[in-house]
């Protein structure tokens, strides 16, 4: 009993240092766009009109479910929900890392508790907790699958195996990118198995990994097609230019002291070949997201490394000098990821370790300005799943005019526009397909639209007001 309040305790203790971590960023004006899309999800499912017609995915399942239930049963909060999630989820990979080095690895307190701070200050880890609740259960999903592979090469048992699979299926449900992971793990599959169970039946055991994740995909496209919605997005991301060094420097972070970490094995097959092999997995997903660009930001793509770090500390071999060489290669693994995060080309992550350093981000006070000016003000009209930044900071959802209802709804499929206001992002003219209003609209990009004037404008919003004739009619 002892035992459990601690622990609570000490996760309480995590959760709260995690919180601040993020609440660090925001109040420097950072909070990523994963975060500001679940969160507004997240109210307009709770708190949005009746016949709110939400039309893009709700995919990944896992965040989006977490994150609507936690809405639902706080109610709403002022801290972003997705935050609670993801500082939650952070705390519980930390205090699961802990306990796997220390009771199952033989690491002693001191190290184990070392190793874990040194974890939880790494850029990578802290930016895939900034990134919500996606990019944790990844890193999760990565460990439960690093550790299965390695287990199930020693013992060959049916809980290993379930372990595997089960670590292949929160990827799966967690990120648009865990798609990738499971791609890349087809080839080492074969590297990791023990050498009986191939004999056995290697058609058997590759179903048996990957029956769950391909079952969880066909239930979702059976739902898309039953209900004829949009449970599966378009999975390709705006691909971002970077350079051959560009991916050297992102992947000297943690790919080096991973592979290092894994040979250390070398001498025991049994250790070495599924650590491979899941330092594979993740080296090939993010090979493969060069080309098909579906996480754009390249340090997200590579942070689930630091998983599998975990997993070859774990199974690190017992000798004298070991618990010192684990802090140096973390300590390693702590200095390269700064200089790697630093050299970022993804403009997201750069904004993030500026705003980290304790530098205020410039336009950080955009949003309020234009709540500021709406303030009192009903019949906004905006499409909120393309300007999901609006929806956290309105204190009442029913001051929007959102899809689903019928004065959207009818001046979207033709008819006249009547709303009172119009709210956009301030975009140029060629940048306007991203806002079904602007789609239809364009006009209201250069303030020509008939019975309508801007009535605000700053950097990054507008809006416009309706002016004369009050009764017009269709």
């Amino acid at each position: 009993m002892t035992r459990h309040a601690g622990q609570l305790a000490f996760f309480i203790l995590i959760f709260i240092a995690l919180l601040l971590a993020l609440a660090w960023a925001q109040g420097h004006g950072f909070v990523a766009e994963r975060i500001t899309v679940l969160w507004a999800k997240a109210i307009m499912q709770i708190d949005g009109p009746v016949g709110y017609n939400a039309t893009d995915a709700f995919f990944p399942p896992l965040p989006f479910v977490l994150t609507i239930g936690l809405q639902w049963i706080t109610g709403g909060t002022a801290v972003p929900t997705p935050f609670i999630l993801s500082a939650a989820l952070g705390a519980l990979m930390v205090m699961m890392f802990y306990s796997n080095l220390r009771y199952n690895g033989g690491v002693s307190a001191l190290t184990s508790a070392a190793s874990v701070l040194l974890l939880t200050v790494n850029p990578f880890f802290l930016r895939a907790l900034a990134d919500g609740p996606e990019a944790i259960l990844t890193l999760i999903g990565t460990w439960v699958f690093a550790r299965g592979i390695v287990n199930l090469r020693i013992a060959g048992n049916a809980p290993d195996m379930m372990k595997v699979a089960v670590g292949l299926l929160i990827v799966s449900l967690s990120n648009s990118y865990g798609l990738l992971i499971c791609l890349g793990s087809l080839p080492f599959m074969i590297v990791a198995a023990r050498p009986s169970m191939l004999i056995a039946s290697p058609i058997g055991y590759l179903v048996a990994m990957f029956y769950p994740v391909v079952a969880a995909i066909l239930s979702l496209i059976f739902i898309s097609k039953i209900f004829d919605s949009a449970l599966m997005p378009q999975l390709v991301e705006a691909p971002l230019n970077i350079s051959l060094w560009g991916h050297f420097a992102i992947l000297a972070g943690l790919a080096p002291v991973t592979l290092l970490a894994a040979l250390r094995n070398i001498v025991t097959p049994q250790y070495v070949l599924p650590l491979i092999a899941a330092f594979g997995t993740v080296l090939g997903a993010y090979l493969l997201n060069t080309m098909l660009h579906v996480e754009s930001d390249p340090a997200l793509a590579i942070a689930p490394m630091l998983a599998v770090l975990v997993a070859a500390i774990r199974f690190w071999p017992l000798n004298a000098p070991r618990e010192p060489i684990i802090i140096a290669l973390l300590a390693l693994s702590l200095l390269l990821s700064l200089l790697s995060l630093r050299a970022s080309p993804d403009t997201e992550t750069r904004n993030w370790f500026y705003a980290a350093q304790g530098n205020k981000l410039s336009g950080a006070n955009l949003t309020q300005d234009v709540v500021n000016f709406l303030e009192g003000k009903d019949g906004i009209m905006v499409d909120v799943e393309r300007n999901p930044q609006i929806v956290p900071t309105i204190d009442n959802m029913s001051r929007f005019i959102v899809s689903g209802q019928t004065m959207y709804d009818w001046a979207l499929q033709g008819g006249l526009m009547r709303a009172p206001y119009i709210l956009l992002r301030n975009t140029q003219k060629d940048g306007a397909e991203a806002d079904r209003i602007l789609r239809r609209f364009p006009e209201l990009s250069t303030d020509e639209m008939p019975f309508y004037d801007v009535v605000f404008s700053n950097e990054r919003w507008r809006v416009a007001k309706r002016v004369g004739l009050k009764g017009a009619t269709q």
